[in-house]
């Protein structure tokens, strides 16, 4: 029987999460590795990708390396409240979207997505939908000039 402070290898938190960010930054590496990187003055294409590459996989061989002396273990049960009412959030974005706009999309997905935890209330999505809509609005139709529909076609 193992000791109650020692957790098996395979549940070990750091373990997985730095798998998973060396596995990102490999393929990060690997999907750039044709792109130019250019110069320091004008970088290109690829020098993102490499960048974001390295720094994932840099940060997911720390965490596996500090998962040998840790003793943080995965909770196994999964929350699958959240996770069905984000993704239901990202599709009535889309869908909401392309029917009526880019403020009522926000306002339909933040309302959905709010209810992910149940001690949010009707009054921060209103909030914080507005807000997230207000600045979507300022920083995509105004500041880039984007030709995206605002309201309802």
């Amino acid at each position: 029987m193992t000791d109650e402070r020692e957790v098996q290898p395979a549940r070990r938190a750091d373990l997985w999460a730095g798998l998973l960010f060396a596995s990102l930054g490999a393929l990060s590496l690997w999907a750039g590795a044709d792109y130019s990187l250019g110069v320091a003055s004008r970088i290109g294409p690829g020098y993102l990708p490499r960048l974001l590459g390295i720094l994932m996989a840099g940060l997911g061989a720390f965490l596996v390396v500090r998962s040998a002396w840790t003793r943080e273990s995965i909770d196994a049960t999964v929350a699958w409240r959240p996770v069905a009412l984000v993704l239901g959030s990202v599709v009535a974005f889309a869908l909401v979207f392309e029917a009526s706009g880019l403020v009522p999309a926000i306002l339909v997905s933040v309302g959905i997505a709010n209810y992910a935890m149940a001690e949010n209330r009707w009054m921060t999505a209103v909030v914080l939908g507005a807000l997230l809509a207000f600045f979507a609005w300022a920083l995509f139709v105004k500041a880039l000039s984007l030709p995206l529909p605002v309201w309802f076609k």
